[in-house]
């Protein structure tokens, strides 16, 4: 009992969530905090016409955690379904798949996310667990399930003539094998048209989680966002939700890979929001404006903003 109340006391601020409720955030025996106080916020009516998706990633878990958050993904999919969702990689834990017809597919993903509501594309990226066995695997599983998009290793691909995505296997970036990948990120992102390009990878380019910030990432890749005029970067690895706006960068930076575990997180200098104990983030596009609503474990929106482009 000594130990439950210290769970409560961990997420204070969260008062309606039971023990029980509680119990079932605790990743391997491990207590999670959420950061601080959630700060106040108003949110707004988005307009259906907004395109709406999801961002999340390290979901692949399997178990009773990555199952809450695939149901509060339903849950906000049933007041506004998104066109898609954004994977942010460590797909399959513990170290991916062998195949195309891994059995982990089926417990994994397609049960997991078999609710109509969001029974959409998927669009992914690797991480660093993934690579652990066969990546290659994760390419070749579109042709057993078109709902996973995943054509290479790194890619593009647009989702209207608003909106372009590159996303990177920044496992390559972080071993330093990428020097193929960058050329072909400066020359694709040169030639996008769109008012949001939004790039994906795995590894945070700025975190105050457990890994921090990443050398590589700023060095490579954040000169070729700037250059040319990228809004979000888009990641996870880090098991919480985070916002940063940090005044040296010209781009916002949202961690999402709560979906299979937790870790405990922080608030940094130019954090926005933090928090931990699973969710995910949806994002509503119109226009120049974005609406990002940070998505807690219950399905329930416990931080909003909007950006412009």
């Amino acid at each position: 009992m000594k130990r439950r109340n210290f769970l409560f006391a961990a997420v204070a601020g969260l008062s309606s969530i039971s023990f029980i409720d509680l119990w079932s955030f605790v990743s391997g025996g491990k207590t999670v905090k959420n950061a601080k106080p959630i700060p106040p916020f108003t949110q707004e009516n988005i307009s259906k016409k907004a395109l709406r998706f999801f961002i999340i990633g390290d979901w692949g878990a399997g178990g009773i955690f990555q199952k809450r958050v695939a149901e509060a993904m339903v849950t906000q999919a049933q007041k506004h379904k998104p066109l898609y969702i954004i994977s942010t990689g460590d797909n399959i834990y513990p170290d991916g798949v062998e195949s195309a017809d891994d059995t982990q597919w089926k417990t994994k993903f397609e049960m997991m996310y078999n609710h109509e509501s969001i029974a959409v594309p998927w669009y992914a990226v690797l991480g660093n667990h993934d690579y652990r066995n066969n990546p290659d695997a994760q390419i070749e599983y579109h042709a057993k399930n078109p709902r996973w998009n995943m054509p290479a290793r790194y890619y593009s691909w647009s989702a209207s003539s608003n909106i372009d995505y590159f996303m990177l296997d920044t496992q390559m970036i972080m071993q330093k094998k990428a020097n193929e990948q960058i050329v072909w990120f400066e020359k694709a992102i040169s030639q996008s048209k769109a008012l949001w390009k939004i790039v994906v990878g795995h590894h945070p380019m700025r975190s105050y989680g457990h890994y921090g910030d990443s050398h590589n990432l700023l060095r490579d890749i954040k000169p070729i966002m700037e250059k040319y005029g990228a809004k979000l970067y888009l990641c996870g690895h880090d098991h919480d939700i985070q916002w940063i706006k940090n005044p040296a960068d010209t781009f916002t930076c949202l961690v999402s890979g709560a979906g299979g575990g937790a870790r405990d997180t922080a608030y940094g200098d130019h954090t926005v929001f933090a928090a931990t104990n699973g969710g995910f983030i949806s994002m509503d596009i119109e226009n120049m404006t974005a609406y990002i609503s940070c998505i807690n474990a219950r399905g329930e929106v416990v931080f909003y903003q909007k950006i412009t482009a």
